[in-house]
């Protein structure tokens, strides 16, 4: 968003704290060797969507032992330069301060299948058992693992889409032609790691301009909401991306403009029209 609504507001001088603008709702570039080597898992795999997906930040906290950690689910989509889609964009904006801090560089733990199972054992349990159950199957040629129906039926969909599941296997040191009767349970524990905490190296974010709103502006607190007036400078409303709001999604902020520029505009027009006529 243009910086000079901020501008405005601090020569006004009425010492409201303005959150640093950051950008928000953007998409993750990924190291290259994550997606064109052969034998990684993102190789090849632009355009592949997943329809579930957990994507986990954990950043460090000054003076405090544990990281905090921002989760967020939902659909995947893989570009040619790293990962998009409504879990990304989710991510990006409930964790856009953070991004911003670390300068963009850091990595970003990736669960493929988390109605699956949230632990790597519960997972390598699952798959362990395909060695008696399918043992003559390849490991790599399709997931195993099924997303049950409503009714319990596990016959459905594959969860894990077929190529990225072969690219999992590959990297995991399965060999195309290996079967699950041949599978060590080190590489079965690979595998399993490899699908509920696969570790994503971000690099970078969506070119500048690209992304699709921008965090920050005039604190929350120190605006009365139901009408937009500042609460430090009577008669004084804001409205829009000079507030510190941002959403989800790009409909959500277009929202936030249209409703909080009439709440604002018609509770300004009020005070001026109530001014005047007590001026009679």
């Amino acid at each position: 968003s243009s910086p000079k609504g901020h501008e405005i507001i601090k020569q006004l001088g009425c010492g409201h704290t303005i959150m640093s603008p950051v950008p928000s709702l953007f998409t993750f570039n990924v190291a290259k060797a994550q997606i064109k080597e052969h034998g990684s898992v993102l190789h090849d795999l632009s355009g592949l969507s997943l329809k579930n997906s957990r994507l986990t930040l954990k950043v460090p906290v000054p003076g405090k032992k544990k990281k905090k950690i921002i989760v967020q689910d939902g659909p995947l989509l893989i570009t040619h330069v790293g990962i998009s889609g409504p879990a990304t964009l989710r991510l990006s904006a409930f964790a856009a301060r953070e991004f911003n801090e670390i300068k963009y560089q850091t990595d970003v733990i990736i669960n493929w299948a988390p109605e699956l199972a949230s632990t790597v054992e519960e997972v390598e349990n699952q798959l362990w058992s395909f060695t008696t159950m399918s043992p003559k199957k390849l490991v790599a040629s399709s997931c195993p693992l099924r997303r049950q129906n409503s009714d319990g039926d596990a016959s459905s969909s594959a969860i894990i889409p077929r190529r990225l599941w072969s690219n999992l296997a590959i990297s995991s040191g399965f060999e195309k032609d290996t079967i699950w009767a041949e599978a060590s349970k080190k590489k079965i524990r690979h595998l399993a790691r490899n699908i509920v905490e696969f570790n994503l190296e971000v690099i970078g974010k969506s070119v500048f301009k690209d992304e699709f709103v921008t965090a920050g502006g005039v604190k929350l607190k120190e605006i009365t909401m139901r009408t937009m007036e500042s609460k430090k400078c009577p008669g004084l409303y804001f409205c829009g991306e000079v507030i510190d709001v941002d959403g989800v999604t790009g409909g959500f902020n277009f929202m936030n403009c249209w409703s909080t520029g009439f709440t604002a505009g018609y509770n300004s027009a009020m005070r001026l029209v109530e001014k005047v006529e007590n001026s009679r």
